[in-house]
């Protein structure tokens, strides 16, 4: 598969836009964490015959929801915009509560709580993302209000960013993952970054508890959005 190129400043272009989760990591999360839960640094592990066996590549859905259900572990399904979606496994828990999810060809990616974090063999992947306090808000009480993380993304030499979020609630919808219908909470994170155009992240998440169900985040102003869908959510 065509991998995005890039332009001089590393950002990857929209040329060739159909990079699935499902291409090669370009790079590797440090030993400890590929090492960690399960063995993950052991292809012949119970965890990665469990990943190769349901994660396959290519068309809609590539698991069914009995099937996600029957697995002992936490999952997602994830894609780019026009990509198909690959089916991820949790494979670590961090310190900070990052989860950590694998496709079967090992690409990552790490979210903390609704955010995705970091990201390994996407165009352009986010390196770093740090928070005030180093804590994770609530969705329901950012309504309203503007909220400032900062990310690295190495590739583009991008580093220590300011990304300046304003969020709104859209109102309730019905929403189904793999199968399963939930009703809840659209909200819309209007972002600009230093030197970019604005774009918008949008957030799915149940009424009642804050949990978010959905995602569509962008790395940055020029990359395709992330969609990340829990399946089954870590205990």
């Amino acid at each position: 598969m065509t991998l995005p190129k890039s332009d001089s400043k590393g950002h990857a272009t929209l040329l060739n836009r159909r990079q699935c989760l499902g291409a090669i990591a370009t790079t590797l999360l440090p030993a400890t964490v590929l090492t960690a839960c399960g063995d993950l640094g052991n292809t012949e592990s119970p965890y990665w015959a469990t990943v190769a066996a349901v994660g396959g590549i290519g068309g809609k859905a590539p698991v069914t929801r009995a099937q996600a259900d029957a697995l002992p572990y936490a999952s997602i399904l994830a894609w780019l915009e026009d990509s198909s979606e690959a089916f991820m496994v949790l494979g670590e828990i961090g310190g900070n509560g990052a989860l950590y999810y694998y496709s079967q060809t090992r690409q990552v990616l790490v979210t903390r709580g609704p955010f995705l974090i970091q990201t390994v063999g996407l165009p352009g992947d986010l390196s770093r993302t740090s928070f005030p306090q180093d804590t994770i808000p609530d969705l329901r009480s950012l309504i309203g209000k503007e909220y400032i993380r900062h990310v690295d993304i190495q590739a583009a030499g991008l580093f220590d960013v300011a990304v300046k979020g304003r969020f709104s609630d859209l109102g309730t919808e019905k929403v189904t993952i793999l199968e399963r219908d939930f009703t809840l909470t659209h909200l819309r994170e209007d972002v600009v970054m230093t030197g970019m155009k604005p774009f918008s992240n949008d957030y799915w998440i149940e009424p009642a508890t804050g949990f978010c169900w959905k995602t569509r985040q962008h790395i940055h102003d020029r990359t395709e959005p992330v969609n990340i869908e829990i399946i089954k959510p870590a205990a």
